[in-house]
């Protein structure tokens, strides 16, 4: 598996079909795998991205559960040692992310996303049908020590393997 940052923060600006004009900041990454995706080692992932409301800060995290369990924080392109990850909390060696206010994007089994294009259940084995997805927009304040409190919005998701 290859992760890459590709843009963080990145501004972003669309304008609709009708008009409307949307910008603010966005982020782009890219993965790519070898292998499908049902034989990794996970059992649960909680990922995520905050960044700052003016721009200026970010923070990216990865917390894979499993026979390979992985935990990877970074803040501003830079790796953090000692990082932890839970749904409300990301914290790193001198950094803590509090995530509040949370807003549920959305819940659903990945089953509800494909159900109805028939050929792509065939693609998948029946038990990743029911990966279980929980993504999440939230209010996150970075903690630094020493430094002003910065705040930003997060999206961020926990997803169950079966």
């Amino acid at each position: 598996m290859d992760w890459q940052c590709q843009a963080c923060p990145a501004r972003m600006q669309f304008t609709m079909s009708d008009g409307t004009a949307l910008s603010g900041l966005g982020y782009a990454e890219r993965l790519t795998l070898s292998l499908p995706p049902w034989r990794l080692p996970i059992d649960e992932l909680r990922w995520g991205r905050w960044i700052a409301a003016g721009g200026g800060r970010s923070l990216v995290w990865i917390d894979w559960r499993g026979a390979q369990p992985l935990t990877a924080v970074f803040v501003d392109g830079v790796r953090q040692e000692a990082a932890t990850v839970d749904d409300d909390r990301v914290a790193g060696a001198d950094v803590i992310l509090v995530l509040t206010d949370q807003r549920t994007l959305h819940r659903r089994a990945l089953r509800d996303v494909i159900g109805a294009v028939g050929p792509l259940t065939r693609v998948f084995p029946a038990s990743w049908l029911d990966v279980e997805d929980c993504k999440w927009m939230s209010l996150g304040t970075l903690h630094v020590a020493g430094a002003r409190l910065e705040t930003g919005w997060a999206i961020h998701e926990h997803v169950r393997f079966p």
